[in-house]
């Protein structure tokens, strides 16, 4: 899997970083996905430093918005003829409820509408390219979680844990149910571990005390966090291994209700319409 177009989103720092970093040492070309310019920028600069690859393009694009992820799409359609894998990374978690200007809670919209929208949009573009890859950075989190389908948009009451948590339960049905419908393209997910890194973003104190706690206790590395995203991007040993969920670069089981397949059917219907409606 060397010598192939990758993308990467939420690639200017943390485990997109490392991920983007150890990809292009590879000889990859790697497009690097993120909301802010100049990280992206620093971000190319430190990974041509490092792995002397120049092959590497940015591509800005708030990916809580439905409508900058279908002009995102374009780009990349339009600047590259072929696309071997897309690592779907970038996410977050809001401290406070926040609807976003299309209508959407942002937790929802950034970490599973994101990769929803996105995968959909450059299917075709997968397709056409043998032996191509998705690869969905979800969480361990998800265990326990139970989705509302009536509070997707915290119209019954928000916790920023429990949209997280969610949200990284659907990223996992709907890796399973795109893997359930789809031949061409192989489909997997995996928990990177708990990991010192930025999710939390400018939301508050809270969820970064969260986040740290849970990377000191388990003692994970950004660079150790990365590691399964890697494999699963670059590596021949997972060629024809699709609907598999992984940690430590070992298939391993998610949460019994994420084998729900009636409730797979309910999050892909559930993005679905939203996509049609905001495109």
């Amino acid at each position: 899997m060397d010598n192939k177009t990758i993308i990467v989103t939420g690639a200017t720092d943390g485990i997109g970083l490392e991920a983007a970093t150890k990809i292009a040492a590879l000889g990859n070309r790697v497009g690097l996905v993120g909301r802010n310019p100049e990280k992206g920028a620093k971000a190319i600069e430190r990974i041509t430093s490092l792995t002397g690859n120049d092959k590497l393009d940015f591509f800005q694009a708030d990916l809580s918005s439905v409508s900058e992820i279908n002009k995102l799409s374009e780009e990349i359609k339009n600047k590259y003829s072929k696309l071997n894998v897309l690592l779907n990374n970038a996410g977050g978690a809001s401290k406070n409820k926040i609807i976003t200007s299309e209508g959407l809670e942002k937790t929802f919209a950034t970490n599973q509408m994101n990769y929803f929208t996105l995968t959909t949009n450059l299917m075709d573009m997968l397709s056409a390219s043998e032996g191509s890859r998705v690869v969905n950075v979800a969480s361990n989190a998800h265990i326990g979680a139970d989705i509302d389908f009536h509070n997707i948009n915290g119209e019954k009451g928000y916790s920023f844990w429990k949209a997280y948590c969610i949200s990284k339960l659907m990223n996992i049905m709907f890796t399973y149910r795109l893997a359930e419908i789809q031949n061409k393209v192989t489909v997997n997910a995996l928990h990177p571990g708990f990991v010192d890194t930025n999710i939390g973003g400018n939301e508050g104190s809270t969820i970064k005390k969260i986040v740290k706690f849970g990377s000191k206790l388990f003692a994970r590395t950004v660079e150790n966090g990365a590691d399964s995203s890697i494999y699963l991007s670059t590596s021949d040993e997972v060629n024809n291994i699709s609907g598999k969920y992984f940690f430590k670069c070992r298939q391993i089981k998610s949460s019994k209700v994420s084998y729900d397949k009636k409730q797979w059917d309910q999050v892909w219907n559930l993005c679905q319409s939203y996509k049609e409606k905001l495109s």
